[in-house]
């Protein structure tokens, strides 16, 4: 027997992609998608936040045409906090706001969430009913919206006195009623936003599997207790994204009341900072950064203490 002489072919070397292992593909995938928040995290974010800092330290004054620092220490700080006492006080309504609103907030997500998880017809319509107010969020279609609101009730001479007498009527204690008429009132302003929320959360719902549902009714569970044992344990995980997002966008949108108007925090500080004067910009500089460290600190706070009790289903 004659061996074969041909030469076998040499199969191509495979790429360096197709040598990683499925972990580290993983990894490289996540960092491509990561890489545009990154690009405007370093350049949109962290640099404007770092000159931020630097100009609260500072007192500015205009230079030839450019502005220029000079090192004053806290100084700043002493003014926004000791000296201008509106801005405490604006900054006190906008966390007993959020404390009201996101509570409230997360609550009617998670329940229109629900709804929306279950089995019957016209549930596809009824989803896409529920991402107009993602589309609602956007400022010109809420601000027509809400004047429309507005001048309706006026029209109309609806108010809610009628539903506070019938509460305090019930026995409920009078502090709880405010806040319950408060939350009637607002009803727009917190469907409106929290399209998002709801997204999060039908997401995170269908993500449970329907074996755990199955094992609780041959176990006689009640809804309650299933809602309680399995749907609310699923969810934590999304109810902490929903409370970062909600805390952030309520701080966003803070808003103060001076003679029955209502006014934007960030309108406020825009407005101290454009004075007319350069010394100002170091003044509007430090409510900017203290409101973003009390921001900060409220979402780790918020977090510290909800991660606690947070269920990850491995």
């Amino acid at each position: 027997m004659k061996k074969d002489t041909k030469t076998v072919e040499k199969k191509p070397a495979l790429s360096w992609y197709k040598r990683m292992d499925f972990s580290k593909k993983t990894a490289l995938w996540g960092v491509i998608f990561l890489l545009p928040w990154l690009i405007g995290l370093i350049f949109f974010f962290l640099r404007p936040l770092v000159n931020t800092l630097w100009y609260s330290l500072c007192s500015m004054e205009m230079v030839n045409g450019k502005f220029s620092g000079t090192f004053i220490g806290i100084d700043n700080f002493k003014w926004v906090l000791g000296v201008n006492a509106d801005y405490t006080r604006y900054l006190a309504e906008a966390f007993s706001n959020m404390a009201k609103a996101v509570p409230f907030q997360i609550f009617l997500a998670l329940f229109i969430a629900m709804l929306l998880n279950g089995e019957y017809k016209g549930r596809g319509f009824f989803r896409a009913i529920f991402v107009i107010p993602i589309i609602l969020a956007t400022g010109v279609a809420t601000f027509e919206l809400k004047e429309v609101s507005l001048s309706t009730t006026a029209e109309t001479g609806m108010n809610m006195q009628w539903l506070q007498t019938l509460i305090v009527n019930s026995g409920i204690p009078e502090q709880l009623t405010s806040l319950l008429v408060t939350y009637v009132q607002n009803i727009f302003d917190v469907v409106t936003t929290c399209g998002v929320q709801v997204l999060l959360f039908l997401s995170g719902l269908q993500a449970i599997s329907p074996t755990l549902y199955e094992v609780a009714k041959m176990e006689g569970c009640t809804q309650f207790e299933t809602f309680c044992k399995i749907t609310l344990p699923m969810v934590s995980p999304t109810i902490l994204v929903c409370l970062v997002y909600s805390i952030s966008e309520s701080f966003a949108t803070a808003t103060y009341t001076v003679a029955e108007k209502t006014y934007s925090i960030s309108s406020y500080i825009q407005s101290i900072t454009f004075n007319g004067s350069p010394e100002y910009y170091g003044y509007g500089a430090a409510m900017s950064f203290v409101y973003f460290v009390a921001v900060l600190v409220t979402v780790g706070v918020v977090c510290g203490i909800v991660s606690k009790g947070v269920f990850y289903y491995d």
